[in-house]
């Protein structure tokens, strides 16, 4: 367990998942390559250790909207103009959820897996 109270492996399940999510959005939605949005999405989401003060902070929104806010602002646009996360978004959570179901998560689950 780290000093902030996260479990290490968990972080950083967690910090390779927005990742992803964000280079997704970023190949999706803002037309840059495989190894842009890769690139990109570690520049964004660079791995903080656990005495890091606010370590996480950058999870306190969801990686779809920081990449709409990088894609808005490339485009000289409003973020508030940016689609809202289609269902093939790796994190799309129905509309309206406030918890996801078990069989949703088990579905989620089975997306990020390439299932």
């Amino acid at each position: 367990m780290s000093e902030d109270g996260w479990p290490e492996q968990e972080y950083v399940a967690y910090l390779e998942n927005e990742r992803a999510n964000y280079a997704w959005t970023l190949r999706h939605y803002g037309d840059m390559s495989a190894d842009e949005a890769v690139e990109a999405a570690l520049a964004s989401y660079p791995y903080e250790p656990p005495d890091a003060p606010y370590r996480g902070l950058h999870f306190n929104k969801e990686a779809w909207y920081w990449a709409a806010e990088r894609i808005a602002e490339a485009r000289r646009t409003d973020p508030h103009d940016f689609p809202d996360m289609p269902p093939e978004y790796p994190g799309y959570v129905e509309p309206g959820v406030i918890e996801p179901s078990e069989e949703q998560l088990a579905a989620l689950r089975r997306k990020l897996d390439g299932e």
